[in-house]
């Protein structure tokens, strides 16, 4: 398969921070070290760090203009460093990657979840080169197998959006049958109600936008939210405040766990007023331009916890595709682009009314 590789590959790269993107040729990664695959790309996902970065905010991080984007990269593996079989990836594999590339597997922070390395070369679609282009080089040691049953549009969203809010679960630490809050039910929130749901949780889903909680009940019974509210005024907020601190339990009542999927910040704040003593809040929507907003008396009088989680470890995130392929689970996917149309990608994303994800497909 390696000797139909071309020289040249089409892809979507930033030209200049807060400027649209620019489509080029460019040349295919041919520089494999030991662990290194490359991916001929089927899809990539956008998300928000793609409009992060288009924006600057991962400039001091080493983001640069002629950067390829998007870290969620799903496709075939054409070309395999000597190194690749070691982690039980061939030619020929269906894969997809997390945004980690080339940790050492030395540092403390490897011992905690690969993705923390400290001698990190770069982060895909951050850092170095991802997904919007036709080839992309990976790390096989970070790759997931993605089955047969999941489509490529359906697949690259995951390995942002499903595999950032499954690590939220689990760093949750809900136990079966307690109550989780999805706070904003975008691509994030509507793979997070179905995963809870799938692991045996119920779920409370909450989002400004009706749109969004259109979102979270379009799919299978299984997967619905066993509640779900609009809070898009002052007076809505008041209400659903008080109607989840005074459900679930007969004595501390509240939710047991919030995951927060918007970058607002002061939805820390607001799920600390329906979470119960003890409870945990972990936050994945990562607010680029502000401080989070806590409460530091609930924080420390009901002895609630705060936390962050980046994504989860490539062994985790083979356990989310394995459940979302076994579940049934499904991205919504609201319109797929070509390379091409990468911008046309970018106006849609940044629509108001978006539901779900777009997606590059090859």
């Amino acid at each position: 398969m390696s000797d139909s590789i071309p020289q040249k590959m089409r892809a979507a790269r930033v030209k200049a921070f807060n400027q649209p993107y620019e489509v080029a040729d460019v040349d295919v990664p041919s520089d494999l070290k030991a662990h290194d695959i490359l991916v001929q790309i089927k899809a990539a996902g956008y998300c928000h760090t793609d409009l992060q970065v288009l924006q600057g905010v991962y400039e001091s991080a080493g983001a640069k203009p002629g950067l390829i984007g998007s870290h969620e990269p799903a496709g075939v593996v054409v070309k395999a460093g000597p190194k690749a079989g070691e982690a039980g990836i061939k030619i020929g594999d269906r894969v997809g990657s997390i945004n980690t590339y080339g940790f050492c597997n030395k540092c403390n922070s490897c011992k905690q979840g690969q993705q923390l390395c400290e001698k990190l070369p770069g982060m895909l679609g951050l850092t170095i080169n991802g997904g919007f282009a036709q080839y992309m080089k990976a790390d096989a040691r970070v790759v997931t197998k993605v089955p047969e049953a999941v489509p490529w549009d359906q697949a690259a969203p995951l390995f942002c959006a499903g595999a950032t809010v499954y690590g939220a679960i689990l760093a949750a630490d809900p136990k079966p049958g307690q109550w989780v809050a999805m706070v904003g039910i975008g691509g994030l929130g509507h793979l997070g109600i179905q995963y809870a749901k799938a692991l045996g949780y119920k779920v409370v889903a909450i989002d400004n936008r009706k749109e969004a909680i259109d979102l979270a009940n379009a799919v299978p019974d299984k997967f619905k939210p066993d509640q779900s509210y609009v809070v898009d005024s002052d007076e809505a907020i008041k209400k659903v405040r008080e109607t989840l601190m005074g459900s679930f339990y007969d004595t501390n009542p509240g939710v047991d766990r919030v995951i927060v999927n918007a970058e607002e910040p002061t939805l820390v704040k607001f799920s600390q007023q329906f979470t119960r003593k003890g409870g945990i809040i972990v936050d994945v929507g990562l607010p680029s331009g502000a401080s989070f907003e806590v409460d530091p008396f609930a924080l420390n009088f009901k002895e609630q916890t705060v936390k962050g989680r980046l994504i989860c470890t490539p062994d985790q995130c083979q356990d989310m595709m394995n459940l979302h392929a076994k579940s049934g689970c499904e991205v919504h996917i609201e319109k797929t682009y070509k390379v091409d149309e990468i911008n046309d990608m970018l106006e849609h994303y940044k629509s108001k009314q978006l539901k779900g994800r777009v997606c590059m497909v090859f």
